[in-house]
């Protein structure tokens, strides 16, 4: 690993805590702790959230367990472009479609930035220094799919158990199956589409190494 690597790497690891932190951890005190396990599972149900913690589980493994098995599979390049294919998609509907939708008050303010908008920043910047020119097929794009139909069917799920959703587009209750199949259906090209634009800038850019 080189200096430039590391470095982000502790970047990409504060910034991703702060913001998951800083979005769990405010209301909670003086709460029983049922509320403490009950926020923390609502909190690890935003695609935010996951794709941010997916960003800080990779450079906290990187920076303490690089030689370790699970360590040396997360950084496989496959999954580091899938984890670059997340939090994109994260920032690119976040600013396009949601964050107009509400209005940060506060410890949000930060939070809200840190996670749209900085550790995205950061980890595509990482992935375009230091990853790129690593072998990736086209087929690789395939499996990174899967994690985003997952996510569509735990919110069929558990939405109408909880009567709520995170994202207007996946709110069974306003929209109706049908609709949000459609909806789910257009994300699932949109990250198909992000994923192989990372494909094409790593098969026909030249690596730049720093």
């Amino acid at each position: 690993m080189t200096t430039t690597e590391r470095r982000f790497y502790w970047l990409l690891l504060g910034s991703a805590l702060a913001g998951i932190g800083t979005t769990y951890f405010p209301g909670l005190w003086g709460q029983p702790a049922r509320f403490w396990l009950s926020e923390l599972i609502a909190t690890l149900s935003y695609f935010t959230i996951l794709s941010n913690l997916a960003i800080a589980i990779l450079a906290f493994s990187q920076l303490f367990f690089n030689q370790a098995n699970w360590a040396l599979k997360l950084s496989q390049m496959k999954v580091q472009t899938a984890i670059a294919v997340y939090i994109t998609i994260t920032a690119l509907v976040y600013n396009l479609l949601l964050a107009d939708t509400w209005d940060p008050q506060g410890i949000e303010v930060f939070s809200d930035n840190l996670l749209h908008r900085v550790t995205p920043l950061l980890y595509v910047t990482f992935w375009f220094l230091n990853l790129r020119g690593k072998p990736m097929d086209l087929s690789q794009t395939l499996p990174m799919l899967v994690f985003p139909v997952l996510y569509l069917v735990y919110w069929l799920i558990r939405g109408p158990v909880v009567g709520a959703y995170p994202y207007f587009f996946i709110d069974v209750g306003s929209y109706g199956y049908a609709q949000v199949l459609t909806n789910g259906v257009l994300l699932w090209f949109g990250f198909w589409l992000v994923a192989c634009v990372y494909w094409a800038v790593n098969r026909f850019t030249t690596p730049l190494y720093v």
